[in-house]
């Protein structure tokens, strides 16, 4: 018999919801990048602030607000602004957003290329997470985790019809970022790795031990020789971003549509 956690996140929506109402949401994004890149999705779709502290961890301004949303026809869509902190703090939002009624999580983030076919700027949608992180430990005991194939399949006729080349890629996932060495990046290699960054394989443990579908999209923000042992850096044309930004809204557009 499995025994229950001693947190669980209604325990905890309901202390922080007491006396209030709580928001309810059919799709969840996660917009893992900085403010800009965050920015840029939220303007894309015309989304509104959502007034006080509705997730864990994120504290409310109305200048620096958080949390958005948006309808697209009769589904309602939350996007969580800066999720900049990695593994732990994308299971709990996915924890927490299946508890306020998503059924799909998106994630919206970049990614480092590990092999020489995702060069930068490639557009990538990760078909598989692999748990080399110790959040995802304690969501699945298996290597690797999917992603919703049928949201890939929905996400692949976004970018056939935005003429954008759309390349699959295996992502591995990293807790320390200044700690990425030339014995880690064998080692991910080793495991079918081609891309790396702190968050695609916790999104997809913590989405399927809730039961949510979700899927994880962006570019190859940055890249590393393994002749070289170069690196080269995130910075990058702001052309990318808008790239990954139209393939999120036609997913999220899609997705909507197909809701009853």
């Amino acid at each position: 018999m499995t025994s229950r956690p001693y947190i669980t996140p209604e325990a905890l929506l309901e202390i922080r919801f007491r006396g209030r109402a709580r928001p309810r949401w059919d799709i969840g994004v996660l917009c893992f990048r900085d403010t800009r890149g965050s920015e840029a999705l939220v303007r894309a779709l015309g989304a509104r602030p959502v007034a006080g502290k509705t997730l864990y961890g994120l504290e409310e301004s109305d200048a620096h607000p958080s949390v958005f949303e948006v309808d697209l026809g009769r589904c309602r869509v939350a996007l969580v602004a800066r999720c900049l902190w990695g593994a732990p703090q994308a299971a709990i939002l996915v924890e927490e957003l299946a508890c306020l009624g998503a059924r799909v999580v998106v994630g919206y983030g970049a990614t480092g290329g590990l092999v020489p076919e995702l060069a930068k700027g490639t557009q990538v949608v990760a078909s598989t997470g692999l748990a080399t992180d110790g959040t995802s430990r304690a969501y699945t005991a298996h290597p690797e985790v999917p992603g919703d194939p049928g949201l890939i399949d929905v996400l692949g006729v976004v970018a056939s019809r935005l003429g954008v080349a759309l390349a699959t890629a295996r992502v591995a996932t990293v807790d320390a970022l200044f700690r990425e060495t030339a014995e880690d990046v064998q080692r991910w290699l080793a495991l079918g790795a081609q891309a790396i960054n702190m968050e695609t394989t916790p999104l997809y443990a913590a989405a399927a031990a809730c039961g949510v579908r979700s899927l994880w999209l962006g570019h190859v923000s940055d890249t590393l020789s393994l002749t070289t042992q170069h690196w080269e850096s995130w910075e990058r044309p702001a052309a990318l971003t808008e790239i990954t930004v139209a393939l999120t809204v036609g997913l999220l557009e899609e997705l909507a549509a197909k809701e009853p």
